[in-house]
């Protein structure tokens, strides 16, 4: 694993693969670069493969630095603008997707396409006639997360957080014993997320001039939210494509593979003919 400084801190990444088109995979909040591992390698047989642990998470300590939005995707640009080989395929999963979607706003000559899994941004959902039952239950669910991380109590809360990102009981189950590692190890870089609003909602009419290719995906066994969510995005965005996992939930990557593989190279090979 390489290392790269920024600011101060180490930023730790992989880049594997040498032959195609370059490709970042962006974690969620909970994770490192290990959840890509199901897909990483063979990802790598067709693109030239970035993944890296974010700010605060996994291997990319920085205690006492900020882990605001804007230093996220900050630290992703300053990432591909050393390592990259022009414009990349972005895939983000959770908190990762918002990342991608804010670099690719802000940075659209590092793009090429955008993949992103059930971006958190249920503050869209807040107002809307039709989704306050929606947004009310999250943000339950999410209060009761958090009252966990702070009474210390890190395995039970990653256990309650894998579960109630899940349509439906086992959620927690189905993951493999190191995402269960990872998840709870990655627990106190949740909390210290959780305080940026920037991870809830974005303003969709930024996105009016935006004609990049663009997935959103989902699972039909994750939490109704995340559906409204993309919902709301896909009206925004001109011509954004959906795609379901259909019996996977927030983490197609790890419970569905194959499949996962197979959407993404199709996707950015689409993207490519554009």
């Amino acid at each position: 694993m390489a290392e790269l400084s920024l600011g101060g801190f180490p930023l730790h990444y992989e880049d594997s693969g040498s032959a195609g088109e370059p490709l970042a995979l962006i974690h969620g909040s909970w994770g490192d670069h290990h959840q890509w591992d199901p897909v990483a390698l063979r990802l790598s047989e067709s693109y030239r493969v970035l993944s890296y642990d974010r700010r605060g998470h996994g291997a990319s300590l920085a205690p006492g630095r900020p882990m605001y939005l804007a230093d996220q995707v900050a630290d992703l640009s300053a990432l591909l603008s050393i390592v990259g080989r022009g414009p990349l395929h972005l895939v983000g999963s959770g908190a990762g997707a918002i990342i991608a979607l804010e670099l690719a706003l802000l940075r659209p000559d590092q793009v090429r396409s955008v993949n992103i899994h059930e971006p958190p941004l249920v503050g869209l959902l807040a107002g809307v006639p039709q989704c306050d039952r929606l947004h009310a239950n999250f943000r339950e669910f999410e209060q009761r997360v958090v009252t966990q991380l702070q009474a210390g109590d890190r395995a039970p809360a990653a256990q309650a957080y894998a579960n109630g990102v899940s349509a439906e009981a086992g959620g927690w189950a189905e993951l493999s014993v190191p995402v269960q590692r990872a998840l709870v190890a990655n627990a106190y870089a949740s909390l210290r997320e959780s305080s940026d609003p920037g991870y809830e909602i974005m303003e969709l009419d930024r996105f009016a001039t935006y004609r990049d290719a663009i997935v959103l995906t989902g699972g039909s066994r994750s939490a109704p939210a995340f559906g409204a969510v993309n919902d709301r995005l896909a009206a925004a965005l001109y011509g954004a494509l959906r795609y379901s996992f259909e019996g996977a939930g927030h983490f197609p990557h790890v419970t569905h593979p194959d499949e996962f593989v197979r959407v993404v190279g199709e996707f950015c090979r689409f993207a490519s003919r554009r």
